[in-house]
């Protein structure tokens, strides 16, 4: 049976949320901080799917940034016992993880909503971390309003609306938003894996 090791998931969906915050080039990635790109002209569907594509990007970087630090969050989908194992040998908290949900096969891991890992994160993580509290308020209340806002909206139908590029909301919401993730993925420790 195949099996698929996934050891650096922290750093792989760090990577990836990078990837979708960017890809559309309203945003670039330097040098661990987010910046604005001064060139875009999107067609309405690609402003809509800026909007889903930077709201994911947040959830996925505060996912990563759970898992960097030790905090689990994710539980086991039921009947997902198909398709590849799972292993995470060259991470042991994470391997542990696994066996104690008895997650044998990648279908089977559950990582939840974006909700469920600010809670996580709210109980679990914001508290202990060498960041200003108000920073860390800042990031459940940007997530928040996010949820309200335009991540379901934009996930799940298309409103003509949403279909262009708000640079003020970009600048004052998910800039600061996804640069203080960020921060917080890169204040947890770095282990050799």
């Amino acid at each position: 049976m195949q099996s698929i090791d996934i050891s650096t998931l922290d750093k792989e969906n760090h990577d990836y949320a990078v990837h979708l915050a960017t890809y559309r080039h309203v945003l670039y990635f330097e040098n661990g901080t987010f910046l604005l790109d001064g060139a875009h002209s999107l067609t309405s569907f690609e402003s809509v799917d800026f909007w889903r594509d930077i709201a994911l990007a947040a959830e996925i970087l505060l996912k990563a940034s759970l898992l960097r630090h030790k905090i689990p969050f994710f539980k086991k989908r039921a009947h997902g016992e198909y398709g590849v194992k799972v292993t995470a040998l060259h991470n042991p908290w994470l391997n542990e993880t696994l066996q104690e949900l008895q997650i044998d096969y990648l279908a089977q891991i559950n990582t939840g909503t974006v909700s469920t890992a600010l809670k996580s994160a709210e109980t679990a993580l914001f508290g202990t971390l060498d960041m200003d509290i108000g920073k860390t308020e800042l990031v459940s209340k940007m997530i928040y309003i996010i949820i309200r806002t335009r991540r379901n909206r934009n996930s799940h139908f298309f409103f003509p609306n949403q279909g262009t590029i708000d640079m003020a909301e970009v600048e004052m919401l998910y800039l600061p938003l996804l640069n203080l993730l960020e921060e917080i993925y890169t204040s947890a420790p770095a282990e050799e894996i």
